[in-house]
């Protein structure tokens, strides 16, 4: 009887267990991907020397092309070398690309060598420098470019007013006025770049006080900028450059007509077209067909 039992249970054992015998073992999980080894790492620094050795090398030529290779490389390292390059001095053909290497990643340290090199006793050098400072909003390298419009040689102070347009110079408004009074195209061009409404109206009242022509001129440039407006605003400025009496007032508008569409119809353009026919007669339109 005992036995009998036994054998019950074991029957009742196997019964229950069964299904687990009868599935398969599971398969293994595959094993995870292993991290690529070069995640994360940094990359090698490149390798500099040779530029740097042109760089400083006698050879002018390969000078220059170093400095070009080095301002285009993103390395901190090459723009380090540019700056100790220009620390202990760079012959003049080769300044200017240095300048422009500095300028392609600027930094706050580029201020000082740039500054003094718009000192220095080389027209093209000066300009060149204070070309450049024009890309950096540090207050000490807008005094430089200022300072330049002060210099004796007409080149430097030519590069600094269009330095001064393009950096949006306001201390450097005053000086300008004074270099357009006395017929500087560089000084019309800069204060074109940077007039807002206020200086333009500024410009419009210097009739009488510069030269007609460099006003036309100055005038001429702000009302063909894009993003100078409302159209109101252009008008204000055709009605200020018809009160110019020199030919070039004529040339100022005439360039606006050509620079414009016809359509839509733009009211400063309109009244532009108007004083250019009334000077000249007929409409500056018929000529070739342009602005249809």
């Amino acid at each position: 009887m005992a036995t009998t039992k036994w054998l019950w249970g074991m029957c009742v054992a196997f019964a229950l267990s069964g299904p687990a015998f009868a599935q398969p073992a599971e398969a293994p999980a595959p094993p995870a991907k292993k991290a690529k080894r070069d995640r994360g790492k940094k990359k090698p620094p490149v390798d500099l020397s040779a530029e740097i050795a042109a760089l400083n090398g006698a050879d002018l030529e390969a000078a220059a092309k170093a400095a070009d290779t080095l301002g285009a490389s993103a390395e901190p390292a090459a723009h380090d070398a540019l700056l100790d390059a220009l620390a202990l001095g760079l012959p003049p053909a080769v300044t200017t690309n240095a300048f422009t290497g500095l300028v392609k990643h600027p930094a706050p340290p580029d201020v000082a060598a740039l500054r003094r090199y718009a000192t220095h006793h080389t027209p093209t050098v000066r300009s060149a420098a204070i070309g450049a400072l024009a890309m950096y909003p540090d207050p000490n390298a807008k005094l430089a470019v200022v300072a330049g419009l002060h210099d004796p040689v007409a080149s430097v102070r030519a590069a600094s007013a269009t330095a001064a347009g393009k950096g949006r110079i306001r201390d450097a408004v005053e000086p300008m006025m004074k270099l357009l009074a006395k017929g500087e195209e560089a000084a019309a061009r800069g204060l074109a770049v940077m007039a807002d409404t206020e200086l333009a109206r500024k410009l419009a009242d210097q009739l009488g006080k510069v030269p007609e022509a460099s006003l036309a001129l100055a005038l001429g440039l702000i009302l063909k900028r894009p993003d100078f407006g409302p159209d109101p605003e252009r008008v204000e400025i055709v009605r200020a450059i018809a009160k110019i009496a020199d030919s070039s007032a004529v040339t100022a508008l005439t360039d606006y007509l050509d620079a414009t569409p016809k359509n839509p119809p733009r009211p400063s353009r309109q009244e532009a077209q108007g004083v250019v026919e009334a000077r000249l007669g007929g409409s500056p339109d018929k000529k070739d067909g342009k602005n249809q």
